[in-house]
């Protein structure tokens, strides 16, 4: 009797061996799809770190090659297909016009990586600073007029393409315009289908490995293009705790960044490697995270701050960008594409309590 009960003791230590690793390892889940870029890196960057086990949650990551405004159209079809994404302002005005969505943190600036292309004999790059506000801008009114350029329609490479025209005095009906994007307008660059391009990176490398020329970044033209992480307004009335640990994950991503950036170039070309037919240099990884420009938490906290009239700097940049949106429009009774000016709302959800939990959760972690 005495030996039947030692062994079923041994027997349950057995069994509780098992059970409790599980279910320490039965963390929260979050869907986070991510776009196939710098801020998709961190974030899977993250992951593979096992930052997200760090602080309490399991980050279910898709990459995916495409735009901001796919993403808005996959959640709108089917509201499962993430609880969180990451995209600039144009898509994310579009999609809270069409559902709740609410803003809860920076992920980068992209500023720097997106811009104009040309060819190398355009006569686009024969002049420079024509406007003396913007000395590093290429182009000029004769130069540009009647020429075609392949942008994707609500993308960061259409605001670029209509902020680069302002500065001449222009608009979207002195040129023509292509609805194409990424490696597709790059290929219609190469055969001369077209007179420019407005990309983002990482399909910036293509464009320069094949010797085209940068006309303009949107940084050169005052064209702010922050990432910012979206996510579902009904997912967030339940899941404000696992929300925070996801932006606590990507955080600890972002320091690594600051801390050492040089040290994530190998990183960086897996990841692209992984999710691209493409094989990236070195050189251009390494380029590529340092042109990309990561906010510290600290900073973000002050830029989601309201101030005096009860808004931050993030409603403003968005009330702003919202006012002034030059959205392309398809006609599809003409089958031509038009720019129009377009009243939309700005996003009304803008919130900073995720990062402030996100700031508590990584003062814990760090004691």
């Amino acid at each position: 009797m005495y030996y039947r009960f030692l062994r079923f003791i041994f027997a349950c230590v057995l069994l509780l061996g098992w059970v409790l690793p599980a279910q320490a390892f039965d963390l929260p889940r979050i869907k986070v799809t991510m776009l196939m870029e710098h801020e998709g890196f961190l974030m899977w960057y993250a992951k593979k770190q096992g930052f997200d086990k760090q602080v309490g949650v399991n980050i279910d990551l898709t990459i995916l090659d495409t735009n901001g405004i796919d993403m808005m159209n996959r959640h709108r079809e089917n509201p499962n297909s993430w609880n969180v994404t990451c995209v600039t302002s144009i898509p994310l005005i579009v999609g809270s016009n069409q559902m709740p969505l609410e803003i809860v943190g920076i992920a980068n600036d992209e500023s720097t990586t997106t811009g104009i292309y040309v060819k190398p004999d355009s006569e686009i790059l024969k002049d420079k600073g024509w406007n003396e506000d913007y000395p590093d801008v290429y182009g000029s009114p004769e130069s540009i007029k009647g020429k075609t350029f392949a942008v994707k329609n609500l993308t960061p490479g259409a605001y670029v393409l209509v902020k680069y025209l302002e500065i001449f005095d222009m608009d979207f009906s002195d040129i023509k315009v292509v609805d194409l994007g990424g490696k597709e307008s790059i290929q219609t660059l190469e055969k001369g289908e077209v007179d420019g391009i407005a990309i983002w990176s990482p399909d910036t490398y293509l464009a320069e490995s094949k010797g085209f020329k940068l006309a303009s970044t949107a940084d050169d033209i005052d064209a702010e293009i922050p990432m910012m992480f979206t996510v579902d307004k009904k997912y967030t009335e339940d899941h404000g705790d696992v929300i925070a640990k996801m932006l606590a994950a990507y955080l600890l991503s972002v320091e690594a960044q600051i801390e050492n950036p040089r040290s994530l170039t190998g990183e960086y070309q897996k990841f692209l490697r992984k999710y691209s037919n493409y094989e990236f240099s070195k050189e251009f990884c390494e380029y590529d995270i340092l042109r990309h420009s990561v906010i510290p938490l600290e900073t973000q906290l002050k830029m989601f701050e309201k101030k005096g009239n009860g808004k931050s700097s993030i409603h403003k940049l968005e009330s702003t960008m919202t006012s002034s949106l030059m959205l392309l429009m398809y006609d599809s009774s003409t089958d031509n594409y038009s720019m129009t000016a377009k009243r939309v709302k700005n996003p009304r959800f803008v919130t900073d309590k995720y990062l402030k939990q996100a700031r508590r959760i990584l003062s814990n972690l760090k004691k």
